[in-house]
């Protein structure tokens, strides 16, 4: 098959799983033979080995670290970010033209103008699949209004109607739906986050000299449950307990953290390790006990708790989080309630050795390398592409009206938006 890949993100430039996913999932076709084009925004690291496959050709109205004071040129930057930006639509049909794929492949489109794009595809009538790892369709729903959403005939579930849905958990499905009524009536395929752990090194034996080792991995943030992580580490160690020890690994706000660690006098029990790359985390999991992942309720899945589990150390997890769905609680994992008191007696049956650490270690690893495996999602993946990909009128795309068509739909959508 010629696969067009479109997203807003693409590593090295990443938030994330979802673009990790994505580039995971390129290469793995490309490797399968299939014909790969990625399509994506710039890259303004220093950091340049792109494939020739991988053009970054789009605008990016997201992602920017200093936002404007001036509100309207803020509502003007989420216009293009989740409505429509011309410069984007134009780029999407000319990659349509030349690369003619048989099927168009979506990630996250936060950023470049989601509406519009999916417009243009169902309006030229190629086959796409959206492949959602983040709630997408509610992004461009609650953030433009309904009658500029019918000018791309994007009112409620009407944009997804001739698309593949892949979803990585019925959590997200579930969400979305509640916050803006979208719903898919063609079905979704459930495909949860793959990961590939067979860079993992053996596990070591649990609780070592007694001591309970925890981690945990990802955006540094409260909504990644690190305040809990703390709190809870606090009231460990003030009833008495000195047999365990958090390593947390990543970015995002650590001068706060790191001050609220010592604030609670636990800075000799919490470390902050900074960020590291996927491989090396692989590695460092089998020195752990048990992964920290009290994430936000509306996580859509969590590639990280998997990835843990998949090594051999077992996570300690919301209880209704999307890799809940997947994770059997006594099995595989320990679920909480998002608050300090599940957390902490989770942390305290783990540390004193009333969770079999070992049988629920083998359990993890043997889910991972079957159900949860890269390999596995990705033939479900390729077949779900090669029954979508069916024959369309190629011509379409040349019709000389569309770039003009596009144009009108732009600009009158900031006629009506903005005045």
């Amino acid at each position: 098959m010629r696969i067009l890949f479109l997203s807003n993100l693409y590593p090295p430039v990443v938030l994330g799983g979802y673009e990790i996913a994505c580039a995971n999932m390129a290469t793995a076709l490309k490797e399968r033979g299939h014909e790969v084009q990625v399509l994506t925004t710039w890259n303004h690291l220093p950091i340049s080995n792109d494939p020739k496959w991988v053009e970054r050709a789009l605008d990016l109205h997201w992602y920017i670290p200093h936002k404007s004071q001036n509100s309207t040129v803020d509502e003007r930057d989420l216009h293009n970010a989740v409505c429509s930006s011309y410069a984007n639509t134009l780029q999407l049909l000319t990659r349509l033209r030349e690369f003619q794929p048989d099927i168009v492949y979506v990630w996250n489109l936060t950023g470049i103008g989601g509406a519009a794009l999916l417009d243009i595809l169902n309006i030229t009538g190629v086959p796409w699949a959206l492949h959602m790892m983040d709630r997408v369709p509610v992004d461009i729903a609650s953030n433009t209004p309904a009658h500029i959403l019918g000018l791309f005939n994007a009112q409620g579930s009407a944009l997804y109607e001739q698309a593949l849905i892949i979803s990585m958990s019925q959590h997200l499905l579930d969400e979305i739906e509640e916050m803006c009524g979208i719903t898919f009536a063609q079905g979704a395929e459930l495909v949860p986050g793959a990961v590939d752990v067979s860079m993992a090194a053996e596990h070591l034996p649990y609780l070592t000299d007694g001591h309970a080792r925890f981690v945990t991995a990802g955006s540094v943030n409260q909504h990644k449950g690190i305040d809990l992580i703390l709190e809870a580490s606090a009231r460990l160690k003030s009833e008495g307990s000195t047999n365990f020890s958090v390593d947390i690994f990543g970015d995002g706000e650590l001068p706060r953290y790191v001050d609220i660690a010592r604030g609670l006098q636990i800075d000799d029990r919490v470390r902050f390790m900074g960020p590291r790359k996927q491989r090396e985390l692989l590695q460092l999991y089998s020195n752990y006990d048990a992964f920290l992942f009290p994430t936000w309720e509306r996580e859509p899945f969590g590639f990280a708790p998997v990835e843990a589990a998949g090594c051999g150390t077992p996570p300690i997890m919301t209880r209704n989080c999307g890799a809940s769905e997947r994770l059997v609680e006594g099995v595989h994992c320990l679920k909480v309630e998002r608050n300090v008191d599940d957390l902490l007696d989770a942390m305290k049956n783990v540390a004193s050795g009333k969770v079999d650490l070992a049988r629920m270690g083998r359990a993890g690893i043997r889910l991972v390398a079957s159900d949860l495996s890269l390999s596995r999602c990705l033939e479900r993946v390729e077949a779900a592409l090669t029954s979508h990909a069916r024959s369309w009128r190629r011509e379409t795309v040349e019709q000389q009206t569309l770039p003009l068509l596009a144009f009108l739909k732009h600009n009158l959508s900031l006629s009506l938006r903005f005045g």
